[in-house]
């Protein structure tokens, strides 16, 4: 009987099919007609069989159990039509999927206290991630059999997130308890966490403040918490987390302490990491630190004063972040960056918060789809404008969701294989009972709600920009959201008009700025970090720099602020005039001559009040010996002084440390 699927399923993989078949010929005749219903309605029957077979080769007496329960067997094939990653951690513990047969949780969704009293005891890392993985079973279970909305599923997993960080971190805190006094530490989370908005493969964005005098040991902890959060195990991680959103983003310290994070916010933070704070809240350890923080903050972040220029800044550069989007895309849509995507939605309703939540209190909440709600409450969408967006929000979030559960990927693009997009189209909950659900009409729909956002976007955002050229710098210079390092670089730039300008002005040194960040992590962090390093791409894109001579200054921060520009000079220079690579090495390599000799002197100049002869010589190895220095490349440095001046080795020592430590 099972072998007359073949003629009544059209499966995209008929050989492995006949062979999967093969392996149930033998089941009673009322599971294999259970079976046939079930693979007949499921979105990916190719799948759903493929696992099934391995169940019963793999785990023979939990198939015949489950064979034995309708339930069991429709819960055990929606999980292998929809989810690999799950149907690995289902043929791995059978027992998981068994015990949600008769369990009240299939019907409910669980709170963060719930998920907490079940964590007790659970101390590792592979304890927490084989926990999430377990809940992210009945998480999924209900989602795809849509025994919950998309609001409960988010929140489901915002709770599970802070009750696995809130137990990892009571363990960390239970160790240090007789350390820390009264101390007190809050973990704050942003982003889609902290608008209780989380997806089912998401980095969680915590920020850690602490009340008290023990900021080493709570960095210290903080770092722990960190590693048993992320730690790979053989059930997979809890979580990745991402801290560059705290204070000072990567190069700031790793938790901060109250007074400090305060004097951040008010005086150095950048416009974004104000609208950043309107998702913040507290989700786990002590609750003092991280409210009084966001007491602080939030006139700050909803200013009655607050004008559209930094908004507009941050605009325009997700205007070229789209721009260079659409021309590099290799593979499927991004959802999520594309225009009209989930970002947008999401920048939109921040933008819209940060405008009225001064005089209307009511809209300042986290969530996307809540702040929705408040705003056309109050007016400030129409009822069109509202259901426009969030049913665009609902179709996308749930495409996403599709998207990370397939293999728990952190992933926002859309397969480019037809056949892969006609699977992902009947995964769909508006879908579900649609015979011609493919990917044709999942394409249609996601156009209409991507060009509905647009529309709105431009409307609501567009009409307080100035009008753009008709031949936008962005689409000359091809400046893209490609990499997080470009889109920290362009909030950076938000709030600094001069550089904007020059990008505006100069698409040269745009598009060799693009070249750098995409061939280069290393000078995409110093343009983050320096985003006065612009100066020096326009002087390289404004002439050959054919000069061999450098003049370094004589002062030691000076002298590392001037190897990092002349280096991002020649390499501009390499990129936009096509240098050849010697001639460029050859550059390198005098540069880094000429600020070792200019740290030698000045290293004997500190030792020694009295000019004295250079009797100690610098040999340079490696890539600098032979006169192929690059950026990457560490400066193999030996110190050698002649025996006739043994007697002096003390005080070359210490030159040579000076040395090392001025350009170290």
């Amino acid at each position: 009987m099972m072998q007359s699927l073949l003629e009544e399923i059209e499966f995209r993989n008929p050989a492995r099919a006949r062979g999967d078949l093969a392996a149930l010929s033998s089941l009673p005749v009322s599971v294999a007609n259970q079976v046939t219903r079930l693979l007949e309605s499921l979105p990916d029957p190719d799948e759903a069989l493929h696992f099934l077979g391995r169940f019963r080769r793999e785990s023979p007496r939990a198939f015949e159990d489950a064979s034995q329960s309708p339930t069991a067997l429709g819960y055990l094939l929606n999980v292998f039509s929809y989810s690999a990653f799950l149907s690995e951690a289902v043929i791995l513990h059978p027992g998981w999927l068994m015990d949600l047969v008769e369990s009240p949780d299939m019907h409910r969704g669980l709170t963060a206290g719930d998920y907490t009293q079940r964590l007790a005891g659970l101390r590792s890392a592979r304890d927490f991630a084989g926990f999430r993985r377990r809940q992210m079973l009945r998480i999924v279970l209900r989602d795809v059999l849509r025994l919950s909305t998309l609001s409960d599923t988010t929140e489901e997993l915002s709770d599970l997130a802070d009750a696995i960080v809130g137990a990892a971190w009571g363990r960390i805190r239970g160790d240090l308890a007789p350390q820390l006094g009264e101390d007190r530490f809050s973990i704050l989370s942003v982003g889609k966490l902290g608008g209780r908005e989380l997806n089912y493969s998401s980095d969680i964005d915590l920020i850690f403040v602490y009340s008290g005098t023990h900021g080493e040991v709570f960095k210290r902890a903080a770092a722990a918490l960190t590693e048993t959060l992320s730690t790979y195990t053989s059930e997979g991680m809890c979580y990745r987390v991402d801290l560059r959103l705290r204070p000072d983003g990567r190069y700031g310290e790793i938790c901060h302490s109250l007074e400090g994070a305060k004097r951040y916010y008010q005086s150095r933070a950048r416009d974004w990491e104000l609208q950043m704070l309107i998702k913040a809240r507290v989700s786990a350890g002590d609750v003092g630190p991280g409210r009084e923080l966001l007491e602080f903050v939030d006139p700050l972040i909803y200013s009655s004063s607050l004008d559209f220029q930094a908004t507009e800044s941050v605009s325009e550069a997700r205007e070229r972040i789209h721009e260079k989007l659409q021309r590099s895309q290799r593979g499927g849509l991004d959802i999520k960056l594309a225009r009209g995507g989930i970002r947008d939605i999401e920048f939109l309703v921040q933008c819209l918060q940060r405008l009225h939540g001064a005089l209307e209190p009511s809209v300042r909440h986290g969530g996307t789809r809540m702040a929705l709600f408040q705003l056309r409450d109050k007016e400030l969408l129409s009822g069109s404008e509202y259901a426009r967006l969030d049913s665009a929000y609902e179709f996308l979030r749930h495409l996403e969701h599709r998207l990370q559960f397939q293999e728990d990927r952190q992933t926002h693009t859309l397969p480019s294989d037809m056949e892969a997009l006609d699977v992902l189209a009947r995964k769909m909950p508006f879908a579900a009972g649609a015979v011609e659900a493919n990917a044709g009409t999942l394409e249609r729909d996601l156009d209409d709600h991507l060009s509905a956002v647009r529309e709105l976007y431009d409307r609501v955002i567009g009409s307080r920009n100035r009008p753009l050229d008709s031949e936008p710098v962005a689409a000359r210079a091809r400046i893209v959201r490609g990499s997080e390092r470009l889109e920290s670089f362009f909030e950076k730039l938000a709030g600094e008009p001069r550089w904007l300008n020059c990008l505006e002005r100069n698409s040269e040194v745009s598009a060799c700025i693009v070249d750098l960040f995409e061939h280069s992590n290393f000078f995409g962090d110093q343009f983050v970090r320096h985003p006065e390093l612009i100066a020096q791409v326009e002087i390289a894109c404004g002439a050959r720099q054919g000069r061999e001579g450098f003049s370094p200054p004589d002062d030691v921060a000076g002298l590392r602020r001037f190897f990092r520009e002349q280096m991002v000079r020649i390499q501009s220079d390499s990129v936009y005039h096509r240098a050849p690579i010697f001639k460029t090495l050859k550059r390198t390599s005098d540069l880094a001559d000429s600020v070792i000799a200019r740290a030698y002197r000045l290293a004997v100049a500190e030792m020694s009040h009295e000019p004295l002869p250079n009797r100690m010589l610098v040999i340079g190895l490696g890539r600098l010996g032979m006169r192929e220095f690059d950026v990457a490349s560490d400066a193999d440095l030996v110190f050698v002084l002649p025996d006739s001046h043994a007697s002096e080795m003390q005080f070359w020592t210490a030159v040579a440390e000076r040395i090392i430590q001025a350009i170290g």
